[in-house]
């Protein structure tokens, strides 16, 4: 079983392809020749790419030091070597077998990768692994009107909707028409009953990590609660102070 996919950065050169591989124990060697064969295929051996999965070869060699005298090692050496990918899984996943690999391409964009216990199975450990992304996926942030829904009023929109109903179902000679009158009378509805906030732009400098952005999310939500008694008031002192001391931390 084969399942790619291809996650895309705003410059193509930072695109990744990631595909996961299952081999059965007592399958054939389908599964690598469709691999080697989709790899070749694409043409393009700069492209960056993971290929990661379960292929239950446990006798053969990832590391380039086995000459391919067998049908199965040549498979492997024609998938990894003739396409510039490097098996990065460091140790045994089952018993002292390699059954689960990671192929990366270039092997350069490893940040990290570790085997950890499974939780689902006591005998077969799994690998992690981490890549450097390069591309940039941030986008600049602009103020904009939202909808504020739960503030909408009502019964002026009932009253509205009942009124304008009336008058488009017996208007419209055909169904592009009929489906457009209503699209404007929906949007009618929301400018005319739906009230709107402007959302500004976040002025959280670049460096703050996800600590401190979660602890000023829980400073606004007591904030807000503060009213409801005096433990609202001590919890949003004590959360004030994690944030500051954070913030204290990450600069410096």
């Amino acid at each position: 079983m084969i399942i790619a996919v291809e996650v895309k950065g705003r410059n193509p050169k930072f695109s990744w392809e990631v595909v996961g591989a299952y081999r059965t124990p007592n399958e054939d060697m389908r599964v690598i020749e469709r691999l080697a064969a989709r790899t070749g295929f694409a043409g393009n051996s700069t492209k960056r790419s993971i290929i990661g999965g379960d292929l239950n070869l446990p006798y053969a060699d990832w590391n380039g030091n086995t000459g391919g005298n067998s049908g199965t090692q040549a498979l492997i050496n024609s998938l990894v070597w003739e396409n510039s990918y490097s098996q990065v899984t460091d140790g045994p996943t089952r018993g002292d077998a390699l059954l689960d690999v990671y192929l990366v391409r270039p092997e350069s964009s490893v940040t990290s990768s570790g085997i950890v216990q499974c939780t689902s199975t006591r005998d077969h450990l799994a690998m992690i692994l981490e890549v450097e992304w390069e591309d940039t996926c941030t986008e600049p942030q602009v103020e904009r009107l939202v909808p504020v829904h739960n503030k909408t009023d009502v019964s002026r929109l009932k009253t509205f909707l009942c009124d304008k109903f009336v008058v488009w179902a017996s208007n419209g000679s055909n169904v592009e028409e009929i489906w457009n009158n209503l699209k404007n009378i929906v949007y009618e509805s929301i400018e005319c009953f739906v009230p709107h906030k402007t959302l500004r732009k976040n002025l959280d400098p670049e460096c703050y990590n996800k600590e401190i952005k979660q602890l000023k999310s829980k400073v606004r939500k007591e904030y807000n609660s503060r009213k409801l008694g005096v433990h609202c008031t001590e919890k949003l002192k004590q959360l004030s102070k994690q944030l500051l001391a954070a913030r204290n931390q990450q600069r410096g």
